[in-house]
């Protein structure tokens, strides 16, 4: 499983394939913007078992003002396989 949330200031984010023992992140934003989860599901002749996920904070004219370091949150095959499909997540600041 995968969770994010956000107080506006800071984004969390929890995961893991085991829930008794998820891995949890959090990142405090530098700007007021909007912002982006992006991940990257790891290709090749093994299957993967983590995503990289980072975050990009974006400017009033929608260009990349700061970015997150970049976290690795273990994945189960079905969260894999739908994740692989698209790679950002975007939220508009109101």
């Amino acid at each position: 499983a995968l969770s994010i949330t956000s107080d506006g200031l800071t984004i969390r984010l929890e995961g893991g394939v085991e829930p008794n023992k998820p891995v949890r992140y959090s990142y405090t934003r530098q700007a007021r913007g909007s912002w982006s989860l992006n991940w990257l599901v790891p290709i090749g002749h093994e299957k993967p078992s983590n995503i990289k996920v980072f975050i990009h904070e974006l400017n009033a004219g929608n260009q990349l003002s700061h970015m997150s370091p970049i976290y690795t949150i273990e994945m189960g095959d079905e969260l894999l396989a739908k994740l692989a499909r698209d790679a950002t997540f975007f939220v508009r600041a109101h």
